[in-house]
Order: C-alpha cells, then structure tokens, then sequence
C-alpha cells in the first residue's frame, strides 16, 4: 500500500465513522495477471496498523455474473461490439479516431463471440464499447470491456475465462 491509497483509506474509514457510515474496502481483483492472495493480505495487514479495520470486504468478481448479464444487455443495446484488431493497430486507430473494422457488427454475431469469449474460445477477440471513436479524450475511444484471460482467478481459478 503505498500512501495515496493510505491517505484515501484514513479520510473514507473517519469519514464514515463520523457520519455513521459503512467502510467498505474494495478490490478490483479482475485481471488474475496481477493480483495474488498475498497482495490483499498485504492490504489488510497495512490497513490494522493504520488502526483501520473495513466494515464490509467486497471484491469486483463477487459481481462476475451480475457484470456478465450487463454486459450482454450492452451488447443487445447495440452499445458494444466485438472486435479482433491486433492490439498495435487498435491502439492507433483509438489514437487517430479511427472507427474499427468491426463497430458495425451484429447483435447476433457480438454475443456469440461474447458467449465464446467466456467459455474460454475467441481468444482473439475483445468487447469494446460503442461510444465515440472521435471522442477528444482518447480514452472514451471505445475502450475494451472484455477480453480473453489465461490465468487463473486467484478466487474462482479457471471458472472465468474472460
């Protein structure tokens, strides 16, 4: 932990015991390829010697499903697309506006990619978002919601494949 996410966790922990509020320590644990059990242990621990001690732990994949049911509503809501653009070219064409091959794929055709997607198939392929490839902040370039995982969960192992 280093002393921005201590200073965050100081101000949110008395905030919340001063309002009566809920101190809920969150993880994003979504990308196995970074994340190991003792890297939230290591949290835990830093934050008792702050005198800290979370009301409620909550980690993004206790909502892996809930976040898969979304993200297929997103898909039927034509909001999100499936797109196999190697990584370089994706980043270029996100820095230049410019729109993917793949923005105007079916329905259909996102969420059979999407559904492989998470059996562990199209590995190849991501989920973007469809919002503005010209967008001024590149970042809000249809970004990447999903893409294919080989690394195990560090809760789940291999139940998610995306």
């Amino acid at each position: 932990m280093h002393i921005g996410h201590a200073k965050a966790a100081i101000l949110n922990f008395y905030s919340a015991k001063a309002y009566n509020g809920t101190f809920i320590l969150r993880f994003d644990d979504t990308n196995p390829a970074k994340e190991k059990l003792e890297f939230f242990d290591s949290i835990k621990d830093d934050l008792k010697v702050l005198g800290i001690v979370p009301d409620r732990i909550s980690h993004t994949s206790d909502y892996f499903d809930l976040l898969q049911d979304k993200m297929r509503e997103l898909i039927r809501l034509g909001k999100a697309y499936a797109d196999d653009t190697p990584h370089e070219q994706m980043k270029n064409e996100r820095f230049n506006g410019v729109a993917s091959k793949h923005r105007e794929m079916t329905v259909d055709d996102t969420l059979k990619i999407f559904e492989g997607l998470l059996r562990g198939e199209n590995k190849e392929w991501c989920i973007r978002a469809k919002i503005d490839h010209t967008n001024k902040n590149k970042c809000l370039r249809d970004p990447v919601f999903y893409r294919s995982k080989e690394e195990s969960h560090y809760r789940f192992g291999d139940k998610y494949k995306a």
